[in-house]
């Protein structure tokens, strides 16, 4: 059976009825909490106490996704320690002073949640607290522990229960000679119980374990932790508390090459080790992939690290010394479908915080994202940075970069910065991708081209040069933008086409004097739709619906 010929266009809308949303549901059914006495688990006492002893007047809270429902909890109790601490400080003494017209009355406190971050929910949303006026962040929950700059900052982990019995017994299973030298970290949730950890491995008879503690260090061996000696760390087996990052397996992976990193889930109360040499081959992998790509996108992921303004300068600096062309673009939170609509990009590189600098290669993202490290090792060779890379050290990047470009001196310097812009094509060196072993032709697009301008386009007379340029390269056209080749332009003007909505049912085309002609039957006439609030939708200006 065919489908009837359309003489008009579909529409684009119907006219459901809407239920009402159903109320929402008790605290005690909602999986996003964490059981326990929210003044302990939450230290809300340690929160006012440093309020108030700094003054602060517009608190801000931010939560993950995961702890979001107790965020209203933790206001109110927050909000009590506050009222409770002025009431004790209004003694007799400050009640006759404050008959004083000329003292000025103190501002009331306002305490607001950020439900939902611009970023990672481990960095600290300055951003999000600005919008507020707030003069201060308290953190909750997994923490990266960049440094910002802007405003103050309280962090606080919300120790999550752990069943130390049932850990002792999978360590003692996992490193049966007590003499075995082994690192005891884990995530922040549960890095309170470490030293009680160490002290029952202890006595039980084990001489070399090592409890890390929560350090403000992301460039350390292991991000925000103390470690054992630089010489001797190598020679350290790896426990890990709760499942690590792909960041971290990465850094860790580096540390125990000779030893092994064994993880415990909390929740299956099982010791697994970490098979991650598969992940470093990827990683690896996507170096050539580097070399050969000619467009680059740097994604800022963070507005509130510290030195991240100052790495992608220097990105910018290096993608153009190898004549790559490089574009500063920020999505917020990073998802497939947005990193999908910059086709153009070959390559994203991820300016963020220590933890999301290494993106989880299960979310199937259209084109590879790499770090800053690995651009830089993929080509300058690698000489210039370290394992630390990473996690994006984005303090000791700079420093590594300019350590490695003093090295090298001028005579480490290619041989094609100095080329004469009129030097044959032909001479430039070939590109090809190791993983295919084709050439590559557009490895650097910055390449000055050995053209004739073709085509000029200003938007006025007399103008300052041309704002669209069309040149002539060989079999292609290069399209430059402000006397600069822009290869995103020219991948616009060649592969990229858009029709608008009708398009199927209505043909436009042009006459000599540029006026359009319809060919075809022309689109269903628009009509107004719903209006109001998702609460109460208004329709046709009579009719209300909830």
């Amino acid at each position: 059976m065919t489908q009837p010929e359309l003489t008009t266009a579909p529409v684009l809308s119907s006219n459901p009825t809407y239920e009402p949303a159903a109320a929402p549901s008790s605290h005690a059914e909602n999986p996003s909490h964490i059981s326990g006495d929210i003044s302990t688990i939450y230290e809300t006492e340690r929160t006012v106490a440093w309020i108030l002893s700094n003054g602060y007047t517009c608190i801000t809270l931010q939560f993950p996704d995961e702890l979001l429902g107790d965020s209203t909890r933790v206001e109110r109790v927050l909000q009590d320690g506050l009222r409770d601490a002025d009431r004790k400080l209004s003694t007799i003494e400050d009640g006759v002073e404050s008959l004083d017209i000329a003292k000025p009355v103190p501002s009331e406190r306002k305490v607001y949640i950020l439900a939902d971050t611009s970023y990672g929910s481990c960095c600290v949303d300055e951003i999000a607290a600005e919008h507020a006026a707030a003069d201060c962040i308290v953190h909750y929950g997994r923490a990266c522990l960049s440094p910002t700059t802007r405003l103050p900052v309280l962090h606080v982990f919300t120790t999550l229960p752990l069943d130390l019995q049932a850990l002792i017994s999978s360590f003692v299973a996992t490193f049966p000679d007590k003499s075995t030298p082994v690192i005891l970290t884990s995530s922040l949730p549960y890095s309170a119980h470490l030293p009680t950890l160490q002290e029952s491995l202890v006595s039980q008879g084990y001489t070399a374990t090592f409890a890390t503690s929560t350090i403000y260090d992301p460039s350390s061996p292991i991000p925000n932790r103390s470690c054992p000696p630089a010489d001797v760390i190598s020679s350290y087996h790896v426990f890990h508390i709760d499942e690590p990052l792909t960041s971290l397996i990465l850094t860790l992976s580096t540390l125990t090459s000779s030893t092994s990193l064994q993880i415990y889930d909390p929740k299956a109360r099982s010791t697994t080790v970490s098979f991650a040499s598969r992940r470093l081959l990827r990683r690896y992998a996507l170096l050539s992939h580097v070399r050969a790509s000619g467009i680059f996108g740097i994604l800022i992921n963070t507005l509130s690290a510290n030195n991240y303004l100052e790495t992608i300068r220097t990105l910018q600096t290096l993608l153009a010394k190898h004549y790559k062309k490089s574009y500063l673009v920020t999505v917020g939170k990073l998802n497939p479908a947005k990193l999908a609509n910059f086709a153009e990009v070959e390559v994203w590189i991820v300016v963020g915080c220590w933890e999301s600098a290494v993106v989880d290669e299960r979310r199937e993202m259209w084109r590879p994202v790499v770090t800053p490290w690995e651009v830089t090792a993929a080509l300058d060779g690698g000489e210039g940075a370290g394992v630390d890379g990473w996690r994006g050290d984005w303090g000791a990047f700079r420093t590594k970069v300019d350590e490695y470009e003093a090295a090298r001196g001028e005579d480490g310097d290619e041989k094609g910065d100095n080329d004469d812009s009129n030097d044959e094509e032909e001479s430039e060196p070939p590109v090809f991708d190791m993983r295919t072993g084709r050439y590559i032709s557009s490895a650097q697009p910055m390449r000055a081209p050995k053209t004739s301008i073709a085509v000029a386009y200003s938007k006025e007379e007399g103008g300052e040069g041309a704002a669209l340029t069309t040149t002539q390269k060989e079999k292609g056209l290069t399209v430059m933008i402000g006397n600069q080749i822009s290869p995103a332009a020219e991948y616009l003007q060649q592969k990229r086409g858009w029709k608008g909505l009708g398009s199927d049912f209505a043909e436009v085309e042009y006459d000599r004097d540029g006026k359009e002609v319809w060919r075809g039957a022309e689109g269903a006439v628009v009509e107004e739709g719903r209006k109001g609030v998702a609460r109460g939708y208004v329709v046709d200006r009579d009719d209300e619906r909830t």
